[in-house]
């Protein structure tokens, strides 16, 4: 490579489209896996939620029926399971704002190779109008090109006066009867 020469913008744009395409790829991935270590605990979430409640109950039930120390072990039990989804409530709050970051990382990726893939299609519209253009340039020098390109401009000039001409006798716009 030369000591001047640039990049092709291009293919710099290329190499950051296929980055981002590999750490959207893993980004997905933690999502997935994000969305499955939830999907586990959440079960077992409300299942000590379920089991606190029934220990509720049951000691309620007790102490009802006056005996305080099946109360007191159903209390017991009821607060193994509290403190279980307590640990459990702050996984899944973890989990869940994990995860949320992880989607709004990966809504971000998205964006931004969308950005670069409509910068790679301008890059590549400007190109190939520089190419017609080029080539344009090339054959407008022969005089048969361009003697050409006058009559088909003059046709169409002569097609649109024609065209006026007759909107103008069919609106009436002469004052006419």
């Amino acid at each position: 490579m030369a000591l001047f020469q640039k990049d092709d913008p291009k293919d710099e744009i290329k190499m950051q489209l296929a980055q981002l395409s590999v750490k959207l790829a893993d980004v997905r991935k933690q999502v997935g896996e994000l969305s499955a270590e939830y999907r586990r605990i959440k079960p077992r979430y409300d299942d000590a939620g379920k089991q606190s409640s029934e220990y509720a109950f049951y000691a309620k039930k007790a102490l009802k029926a006056g005996n305080q120390g099946d109360a007191r072990v159903f209390l017991e039990e009821k607060y193994k399971y509290d403190q279980k989804l307590e640990q459990l409530g702050k996984q899944l709050e973890n989990v869940y704002t994990t995860r949320r970051n992880a989607m709004e990382l990966h809504d971000k990726m998205v964006r931004e190779i969308n950005e670069a893939k409509a910068r790679l299609a301008v890059l590549e519209a400007r190109e190939t109008a520089a190419d017609v253009s080029l080539d344009y340039s090339r054959t407008a020098g022969s005089s048969g090109f361009e003697e050409k390109l006058s009559g088909l401009e003059a046709e169409s000039e002569l097609e649109q006066a024609m065209r006026d001409a007759k909107s103008y006798v069919d609106d009436d716009k002469w004052g006419g009867q």
